[in-house]
């Protein structure tokens, strides 16, 4: 992310040296209207922004969509870093992939490698779809989210809504007022705690069971 910050500080330079591009246009980058730096890319304000990591020279690929913008990024195996703030953000990636949403933001990410890092925030809502292993998942601060994970996947949900499905081994902390609808397709636990309240269907279930005191598990 610390490439992308960089580059905001150029982004007055980036939209004044854009063609005449009117708000929401749809543009490509790396393109005239939205300049590249290596591997890392700044959607200028309000403009509509398409990355696909194939058309940058280098590994991995960055994206910077931070002022009302629109952005969709195929990342393919790269190395994905979508910061995605005030924006409407799309995201498709099979490598490595930390997405960042907040602000209000409204974020579909769809990560199929293992160890997806995403993280939602400040009233921002996110749908995460992570099939891979091992993902880190994180809805804080009025978020609402919709969460389908794979095994061993740690979801976090603070002071927010969210809906979660996880495959084995899942681990779902609900946290400070949140309230969570978990679905657990195998062994998986659900803390409940800081008046939240919980609701968790294992396996077979057809009906989603309160959960009482602090903790919930389904085991096979």
């Amino acid at each position: 992310m610390k490439t992308i910050a960089a580059l905001c500080a150029v982004s007055l330079l980036l939209i004044g040296c854009a063609s005449e591009t009117s708000p929401g246009e749809s543009v490509a980058c790396p393109g005239p209207d939205c300049e590249c730096t290596g591997t890392a890319c700044l959607c200028p304000s309000a403009l509509a922004c398409a990355l696909d990591c194939a058309d940058l020279d280098g590994v991995g690929c960055q994206l910077g969509c931070t002022d009302g913008n629109v952005c969709q990024t195929a990342c393919g195996d790269e190395a994905c870093d979508v910061d995605c703030t005030a924006s409407s953000c799309d995201v498709t990636s099979s490598g490595d992939t930390d997405v960042d949403c907040t602000g209000g933001a409204d974020c579909m990410v769809t990560a199929t490698a293992d160890g997806a890092d995403l993280s939602c925030a400040m009233m921002s809502e996110c749908t995460f779809t992570t099939p891979g292993a091992d993902a880190d998942l994180e809805c804080v601060g009025m978020t609402d989210c919709t969460i389908t994970a794979g095994r061993d996947a740690d979801v976090q949900c603070t002071a927010s809504e969210c809906d979660v499905t996880v495959a084995d081994e899942g681990d779902v902390q609900c946290q400070s007022g949140a309230t969570c609808n978990v679905t657990c397709e195998a062994d998986c636990s659900v803390s409940c705690s800081g008046d939240s309240v919980c609701t968790l269907r294992c396996a077979g279930e057809t009906d989603f069971t309160a959960i009482e005191g602090e903790t919930g598990v389904c085991e096979s």
